[in-house]
């Protein structure tokens, strides 16, 4: 699989340099890198080489403000977005430790320098692990602690403060926008998902049902079922797609 999809690679690049020399364009290869989104631990990762130029390959790279792993894992990103909120949480801890700032100001210094940030916590949130969940939570309760100046609160004072809203709730009321936008603009994008989850409830019927038996063994005719086929019936495991539908509440 990996040849073919290098072979895909190259056809493309070839595309993209004939469109960029027509309409005068150049590309800048110290620029251009490709990456195996893949779950093995060590693939045999072969060199990209189209019209002599080498495309380096990167582990890691940052696409539209988001950092994407070759695991897809999103711990990059979490890990960048934290560190930036924790280098403006410091400025805004020092402001509101002053006579400088009031309740009132810190949120607004919030809302400005901080809450942005968590637009992009929020388009990933639903598939992090519970160990990365609940380390954010704990970031957006020392916010609260910060802007209230009320550094020794437990937690649940914090999440009791009539502002405070956990991530948990607005990404799920960040996900309810976007599905209800993908239903009305792009439907298909919900029935192909449906059709493929469907398709797999066919297969596990197809090959437990002892009353399709003797069908069963005029199409495979001999040997046993494929272990990617068992796996793909008995793993219990959600889809990023479908963990994402049925997150918000």
């Amino acid at each position: 699989m990996i040849k073919d999809i290098t072979e895909q690679i190259v056809m493309v690049l070839n595309r993209l340099i004939d469109y960029s020399k027509s309409w005068k364009q150049p590309i800048n290869f110290n620029k251009t890198h490709w990456m195996l989104f893949n779950r093995q631990v060590a693939p045999k990762l072969p060199e990209i080489v189209c019209q002599r130029h080498l495309i380096n390959r990167v582990n890691r790279f940052k696409y539209l403000g988001t950092f994407l792993g070759e695991k897809l894992s999103f711990n990059p990103h979490t890990d960048y977005i934290k560190s930036k909120i924790n280098s403006n949480l410091r400025i805004l801890k020092r402001l509101s430790s002053t006579r400088m700032t009031c309740e009132k100001m810190n949120f607004k210094l919030f809302n400005a320098y901080i809450r942005p940030y968590y637009q992009s916590l929020l388009n990933v949130y639903p598939i992090l692990s519970d160990g990365k969940k609940g380390q954010l939570e704990s970031l957006n309760r020392k916010i609260f602690r910060i802007i209230h100046n009320w550094h020794d609160a437990i937690n649940i004072e914090v999440t009791n403060l009539i502002q405070y809203r956990p991530i948990a709730e607005l990404s799920a009321v960040h996900w309810n926008k976007l599905i209800d936008t993908i239903i009305r603009t792009n439907p298909s994008v919900i029935q192909d998902y449906l059709q493929h989850k469907m398709s797999i409830l066919y297969i596990y019927e197809y090959v437990n049902n002892p009353a399709l038996t003797m069908e069963r063994k005029a199409v495979f005719e001999r040997g046993r079922i494929r272990k990617y086929i068992w796996d793909l019936i008995t793993d219990n495991r959600m889809t990023l797609l479908g963990h994402i539908l049925s997150y918000p509440r």
